[in-house]
């Protein structure tokens, strides 16, 4: 992946919009990424798949509801869950 500092962005706007149709571009801010540049076609491919994703949660939720599987954990503890699920997931994005 293409890495620009975001004082250079404006200059090389050009040659970034063209690398981002071809593959992702990061943006840096002092020296840690801030922004990526993607083409609409990889974005709405990734929204398809979070939305996919979202639906297949729902649906297992509603399937844990019907079998009478619930839990007592509190929000605060399901979201402090969500986010180390997301870590795992993700681990590029821990640095």
């Amino acid at each position: 992946m293409r890495e620009f500092a975001s004082t250079k962005a404006k200059d090389k706007w050009g040659l970034i919009s063209d690398t981002a149709l071809r593959e992702p571009v990061t943006i840096t801010r002092h020296g840690r990424p801030s922004l990526i540049v993607t083409s609409v076609q990889d974005y709405q491919a990734l929204q398809r798949l979070k939305y996919s994703q979202l639906k297949a949660d729902i649906q297992e939720g509603l399937d844990d509801l019907e079998q009478g599987r619930v839990s007592t954990k509190t929000v605060d503890d399901l979201i402090a869950e969500g986010k180390e699920r997301l870590k795992a997931a993700m681990p590029d994005a821990n640095t």
